[in-house]
């Protein structure tokens, strides 16, 4: 019985293949495999808002978001969500669609958390991890621009101004080229080191509006505990113990490390 049933299976195999049925070419089969595969890729592209594009690049850049790690070169797409990464003596320049202008030195890490324009309003939030970014809020148009910028220890707040931030994990710079940032702990930070904000009696929590400069009486002896006003010209630095100093910078300076930014070896 056992050798009945094994030469009928065997006929049956025998007549199929003799039947002309198609063979299908592997290469058909690695085709179609690679269009299903793209699929979900397309999708993911198509969900991703363009936020601006990378107009100046010099040396490494890359970018990291949910469809991978790639390069980046000039007139590439920057996305929401987007982390951005330069190399060693690299640097790089995003055009917002606003015109606003990010600017990343070397070794940085960035994310843009969000872009959104609707009607007459812009807002923008970016997450610099580590290294140097610089922010230039466009004000040629009539929009209402809301920019934050937060490192692991601080967040900068600015309606049309440029400034330079830089964050190692243990300090945040804020040196303000034209224009005032209003500068806070970073939520995450009061939250870690348990700073309360002074209570008002107005109940707002829109960035105070500082009359005058505070004084301090010595280098990093005062704990940041509400929004302060940094301006033209000045430079705030604060520690992950939530302690600040905030003294005059040269603008000069700064002036030159934008304008060479740009510049090609």
């Amino acid at each position: 019985m056992y050798r009945a049933l094994l030469l009928i299976l065997t006929l049956n195999i025998f007549v199929f293949a003799a039947s002309g049925a198609p063979e299908i070419p592997a290469e058909s089969i690695r085709e179609q495999k690679s269009q299903e595969k793209s699929v979900p890729l397309q999708r993911l592209t198509a969900e991703m808002k363009e936020v601006g594009e990378v107009d100046f690049r010099l040396g490494e850049l890359s970018v990291r978001n949910r469809t991978g790690k790639s390069a980046l070169d000039e007139e590439d797409g920057v996305f929401e969500k987007d982390t951005l990464i330069t190399g060693r003596e690299s640097r790089c320049e995003i055009r917002l669609n606003d015109g606003s202008i990010v600017r990343l030195s070397e070794n940085t890490r960035y994310v843009i958390d969000r872009f959104r324009q609707t009607g007459d309003k812009v807002e923008f939030s970016g997450h610099l991890f580590a290294g140097e970014s610089w922010t230039n809020v466009d004000r040629s148009d009539s929009k209402q621009k809301d920019f934050h910028v937060r490192s692991p220890i601080a967040v900068a707040a600015v309606i049309g101004t440029a400034y330079k931030m830089t964050s190692d994990g243990q300090i945040t710079e804020i040196s303000v080229l034209d224009g005032k940032v209003d500068v806070d702990l970073e939520q995450e930070k009061k939250e870690e080191l348990k700073i309360e904000p002074p209570k008002r009696d107005t109940g707002s929590l829109a960035p105070r509006q500082s009359m005058a400069p505070r004084q301090i009486p010595g280098p990093f002896e005062v704990t940041l505990s509400e929004w302060i006003s940094v301006v033209k010209g000045e430079k705030i630095s604060i520690r992950s113990d939530g302690k600040y100093n905030k003294e005059k910078t040269d603008i000069n300076v700064l002036i030159q490390e934008w304008d060479a930014f740009k510049a090609r070896r």
